[in-house]
Order: structure tokens, then C-alpha cells, then sequence
């Protein structure tokens, strides 16, 4: 279902920024803000399928996305794996 609300700029930037940080759309975020306070045991936003595992920082060096309490231990095996993915 679509809908419009009127967000304070402070609190639109923040759920943008969390959105980039976390590799979903703005959308997700809201959806699963609300999911979780509607639903404190809700899931948070993930990765979506397909999407690289890292992105370019303004470095223009290689960032390994986390999502918060994603269980993932980052070992170099897993590095390398992910390497090998991306081709990088």
C-alpha cells in the first residue's frame, strides 16, 4: 500500500543514511522501523539479493556492508570468499 507522511528533515536524513549504510532503500528502513516498534521481535532491514557485499567509500576504497545484529563473524576465509565474488 502506497502512503504519503511528512517527516522532519533531521529524521528523513537519518533514515536515509541508515538506509545507504545497510544497502536497502528508504522504504525497507520505514517498514522495518515501524515493524519493530509495532513488533519489538520484527527482523531488521537486510542486504537485498543480488547487491554486491561491499561498497566504494569516498576513498574509492572497498567497504564490507554490516547489518546490525547479523551474526556473521568476518574471518579472512569469509574475506576471501567475498572476494572472489565481487572479483575484487
Amino acid at each position: 500500500m502506497k502512503t504519503s507522511i511528512d517527516l522532519p528533515e533531521s529524521l528523513h536524513c537519518k533514515a536515509t543514511a541508515l538506509a545507504n549504510q545497510q544497502g536497502v532503500t528508504l522504504d525497507e528502513v520505514v517498514v522495518a522501523v515501524l515493524e519493530k516498534g509495532l513488533d519489538p521481535n520484527a527482523g531488521t532491514p537486510k542486504r537485498r539479493a543480488g547487491e554486491p557485499h561491499f561498497d566504494i567509500d569516498d576513498l574509492g576504497l572497498p567497504r564490507l556492508r554490516c547489518v546490525p545484529g547479523d551474526p556473521t563473524v568476518v574471518t579472512e576465509a569469509l574475506l576471501n570468499q567475498l572476494r572472489e565474488q565481487e572479483r575484487i
